[in-house]
């Protein structure tokens, strides 16, 4: 492990509970790999992982390690709630209906978290594909304004870490600068030629700002970090 990549784990590792934060990538970004690493860095501090999975990311992430020759067990114990899509991946607490009516979905969504962090405490929460659901609303605007008001649900609570991820070519621009300001952190991702590039946006600490991190793609098969 290079010490930019020991630098990047201390970073982390200095989120505290009830942060959100935001990692903006695009299609290109090793994202299968970037999420396993995540998930091994969570699990050093607590063993609640939860999953927000819509419409199936979760399953492409677990068939590119599969090609990648990874394992891909420790996806099965990952807690995860399923909003549309059709292939299950870990044990699903909860399903959501992404077509719903955003009130009816999200009184649906908010039930299932209530009782989930009933019985879990220090949870790290990942949420992939919320950007999806802004398009299929006609009322795109008034659905971007309600989507972000709910990532505010994850900020002040201590018992747990928020973690939206972000698809910046699917992403409205609106949808994503309102996330950006939701978040505690903000952090962009990027690769060159076998390195990844961890770029931190917003971060509580003004000497973080624009600090940028170099992650070899090697260190991210680490199972040690």
């Amino acid at each position: 492990m290079n010490d930019s990549t020991k630098e990047i784990v201390e970073y982390l590792r200095s989120i505290t509970w009830k942060e959100g934060v935001v990692v903006e990538y695009s299609p290109s970004e090793p994202i299968h790999f970037i999420f396993k690493w995540l998930v091994n860095v969570s699990r050093k501090f607590t063993e609640n992982v939860l999953v927000l999975d819509i419409l199936d990311i979760l399953p492409m992430i677990k068939l590119s390690l599969e090609v990648a020759g990874e394992d891909t067990s420790f996806m099965d114990t990952l807690d995860v709630i399923k909003g549309g899509g059709s292939i299950n991946v870990g044990r699903i607490i909860g399903y959501l209906d992404p077509y719903q009516d955003p009130t009816v979905y999200m009184a649906h969504y908010m039930r299932i978290l209530r009782e989930y962090y009933k019985e879990h405490r220090n949870v790290v929460y990942f949420i992939f594909g919320v950007e999806k659901l802004v398009h299929l609303r006609e009322r795109r605007e008034e659905f971007e304004l309600y989507i972000t008001n709910y990532m505010r649900y994850v900020l002040g609570n201590e018992d747990r870490i928020g973690v939206y991820f972000i698809n910046k070519n699917i992403a409205t621009d609106a949808f994503r600068l309102q996330a950006e300001e939701a978040a505690s952190r903000v952090l962009e991702i990027s690769h060159e030629k076998g390195i990844l590039k961890v770029s931190i946006k917003k971060s509580p600490r003004l000497e973080d700002h624009g600090k940028e991190f170099k992650i070899p793609f090697e260190d991210l098969l680490l199972s040690e970090v």
